[in-house]
């Protein structure tokens, strides 16, 4: 069994990590100009909502992977570092050096980084899938393996709540007229797919896509401050299939961020017949 390494922001709660043996290395970050780090369970995201002047913090991110490589590697153990879409994140460019740095010092001991083309829960769930394999005493190629199998089947429909920023095209929310894009995240690329008019539309368009994929677990519902409407869409999903093992979580700043803070989405993956 190896280290398996994810960042905060795969957005699973810490009793969820530690059930798989992942160990989540906290995003250090700046929020309203005070150093924090970043995880589901502690963060302020009522400050978040309030003034959402969030940054995150390089330097000292850099310091902390340093630090915990160093101490998975003088155990004489293998490192794997899971990490969410490198367009989207800063953990891939910082990992990399890490690895440049260590590789020659540990020369008998393997040290990857796989990029997991996703981000929020459908980075997670991938992180989540990696760590039960991981704990069964897969190999280091084997893991990798799975996660590059998997990662190009995750499925994410997001419905925005602020005007995103599409391959230089603007995704406009009609907030007059409460018209909201639905955008599809597959393969690292996003499209819009659709416009949804009202809350229990929108509610009842991810649950469809999430009918659809019955067999595909296990899934993640991803909320902002409206965890009213993530509720009802995990009841809805739990009624049709009380066997569908459901992960929910608020989005990470982040994607808040990008998307704003009353978005709802479902992410999933189809897993291979065996």
């Amino acid at each position: 069994m190896s280290v398996l390494f994810a960042s905060s922001t795969c957005d699973l709660d810490l009793k969820t990590l530690k059930k798989v043996d992942v160990d989540v290395i906290n995003l250090p970050t700046m929020l309203n100009d005070k150093k924090c780090l970043y995880n589901n369970d502690k963060f302020n995201f009522e400050e978040y909502y309030a003034k959402s002047d969030f940054c995150v913090d390089e330097a000292s991110y850099q310091k902390l992977l340093h630090k915990k490589f160093e101490e998975a590697l003088k155990t004489g153990q293998d490192v794997i570092f899971l990490t969410p879409n490198a367009k989207y994140d800063v953990s891939y460019k910082l990992v990399n050096q890490e690895i440049k740095y260590y590789t020659p010092l540990y020369p008998e001991q393997k040290i990857e980084m796989i990029d997991c083309k996703n981000y929020g829960l459908g980075y997670g769930l991938i992180v989540y899938e990696a760590g039960i394999l991981n704990m069964h005493g897969a190999s280091i190629v084997e893991v990798s393996a799975f996660v590059n199998k998997i990662k190009h089947n995750m499925k994410t429909y997001i419905i925005p709540s602020t005007t995103v920023n599409i391959k230089d095209q603007l995704t406009l929310v009609g907030t007059m007229i409460g018209m909201r894009p639905v955008i599809e995240r597959n393969n690292g690329e996003l499209k819009v797919l659709d416009n949804v008019k009202g809350k229990k539309n929108l509610i009842n368009y991810l649950y469809e896509k999430a009918k659809l994929n019955s067999n595909e677990v296990p899934l993640g519902i991803m909320c902002g401050k409206n965890a009213d409407e993530l509720n009802t869409l995990k009841e809805q999903i739990i009624n049709f299939d009380s066997d569908r093992q459901v992960i929910t979580s608020t989005l990470n700043p982040l994607l808040l961020n990008k998307f704003g803070d009353r978005t709802l989405a479902v992410c999933f993956y189809k897993k291979s017949k065996s």
